[in-house]
């Protein structure tokens, strides 16, 4: 399954794409092999164009660390070569790795060996749940195309070359969605070779109801392992998000098991159907020569298929349809009151836009600000002008148990550069005791850059407190400000 947030009712899949320069995409998606184990798949594709070359060489090195509680499941790093040829293209790559059923935790780590920027990092989660003899759905991959297989591939797959589609997003110029799946076990829960009903159908995330003009429905001999693959044509599939279901259903339409992924339409059958605003609406009071502006203020809270469509579509349309486009969104998230939600972000935006501002940058669109908008104020907040330690400060037996694999501080006083340490006791996506720390690379108190957090989706630097202190603490070493993180004061 892709890992799913549901921020303004659209599903997004994680981009690693923040400030270093590599960009990268992945996603999971989660299979059985019935007498045996259930395999979790993992599609990782790199922007060739991202990459460093030396002497027409790139070079990424991928870490992936999957536990199970605190347990290692599975570890691997390897280096990825990729030649000059492909830098105007993605590099895929695919790993099928074994496991038992259960919750797990992934590390995934990306590096460009060409270059000295730091690797990227980002922590996620998914789940395997095929119970023994039951009838189950894989999970649903959105593939690009497939072909029957020639010669034996990485992208082979009972008789089937796939080519993975790993964005969140179908463009309007994309009429077709292909999928794939497996069900298996249904000759246990209904007999072997007789009929049973496997329906394709599309929800409308918002809503949950079905989106009935477009649908497969078809009988289908139970088997041990059957291949759920095909088109749906969404020519008319208006904009918004949707769930591709995959359902088993008996004779009776009694359903029996079911898997989904989320993905983000966008057509111009919505512009074509735009309902009426009502006439007490916020966005009748927005100038033509402030709704650019407050365009690119919801982009901190909007989602990267959003941000793209913003940047790409939107900005470019009519004021009419920028208007629509502000009012929806304010109201897919609170329905009941638009207006108030939007008086209240907007209350957000002048805070930051006063507080982070630069000469050249609106507040909104600073790394503080766009935290600030996403998470709100923060619970404890740290700010460091200029701190520095000296003399030998062994950790406490407190702090060691806090953080075993940490070790002393060396001798050497150490200098930071000024930073801030944001710290949310839960955030408004469910996570707990979750920080951010911001620094200023070449001391300008003008604005922070996001260094590292470990809150999921945001950028995870293992070392950033190496990079913080200008390489003068040790990579692996706890220092006063790693104590600071951890602790929250």
């Amino acid at each position: 399954m892709k890992r799913l947030y549901f921020l303004l009712l659209i599903a997004l899949l994680p981009i690693i794409s923040f400030s270093q320069g590599i960009n990268a995409i992945y996603s999971f998606t989660t299979y059985n092999v019935p007498n045996q184990k259930p395999y979790v798949e993992i599609n990782t594709s790199i922007d060739g164009s991202s990459l460093t070359y030396v002497e027409d060489k790139g070079l990424v090195e991928l870490t992936i660390i999957i536990k199970q509680d605190s347990t290692i499941k599975y570890v691997e790093k390897r280096v990825i070569k990729i030649s000059k040829a492909q830098s105007n293209s993605s590099v895929l790559d695919i790993q099928r790795i074994v496991l038992e059923n259960g919750r797990y935790k992934a590390h995934f780590e990306i590096k460009d060996k060409n270059d000295q920027k730091p690797a990227l990092s980002i922590e996620d989660a998914f789940e395997v749940n095929y119970p023994k003899n039951q009838i189950a759905v894989s999970g649903v991959q959105i593939i690009d195309s497939y072909e029957k297989t020639k010669t034996q591939n990485i992208r082979s797959k009972n008789g089937y070359d796939l080519s993975p589609y790993l964005f969140d997003a179908v463009p309007e110029t994309k009429n077709q969605i292909t999928y794939y799946a497996e069900i298996y076990n249904a000759d246990k829960q209904f007999g072997l070779d007789n009929y049973y009903v496997v329906s394709v159908v599309l929800e409308d995330i918002k809503t949950g109801k079905k989106y009935n003009e477009i649908q497969k429905l078809r009988r289908e001999k139970a088997k041990e392992v059957t291949i759920e693959m095909g088109n749906l044509d969404i020519e008319t599939l208006p904009q918004g998000g949707y769930f591709l279901v995959i359902e088993a259903r008996d004779g009776n339409n009694i359903l029996y098991a079911y898997s989904k992924t989320g993905f983000y339409r966008y057509s111009k059958i919505a512009e074509e159907n735009l309902e009426a605003i009502p006439p007490d609406a916020f966005v009748n009071n927005i100038a033509e020569t402030e709704i650019d502006e407050y365009l690119y203020a919801v982009t901190a809270i909007a989602s990267e298929a959003q941000k793209a469509h913003i940047r790409n579509s939107v900005i470019k349309s009519t004021l009419e349809q920028k208007r629509y486009f502000l009012y929806v969104f304010f109201r897919s998230l609170n329905p009941e009151n638009p207006n108030g939600e939007w008086k209240y972000y907007k209350t957000q935006v002048d805070y930051v836009n006063e507080k982070y501002s630069t000469k050249i940058k609106k507040g909104s669109q600073t790394e503080m600000g766009r935290v600030y908008l996403q998470y709100g104020k923060p619970d404890i907040l740290i700010d460091e002008k200029f701190k520095s330690t000296s003399g030998n400060r062994i950790r406490t037996v407190a702090d060691q148990a806090g953080n075993i694999e940490a070790v002393d501080y060396p001798a050497d006083g150490i200098t930071y550069m000024p930073y801030q340490i944001w710290k949310y006791n839960k955030t408004p996506f469910g996570e707990v005791n979750k920080g951010f720390i911001f620094y200023a690379p070449q001391n300008n108190l003008m604005e922070y850059q996001l260094l590292h957090s470990d809150a999921k989706g945001e950028p995870f630097d293992r070392f950033w407190e190496h990079r913080l202190t200008r390489n003068a603490l040790n990579e692996g070493v706890e220092g006063a400000a790693g104590i600071q993180f951890r602790k929250g004061y």
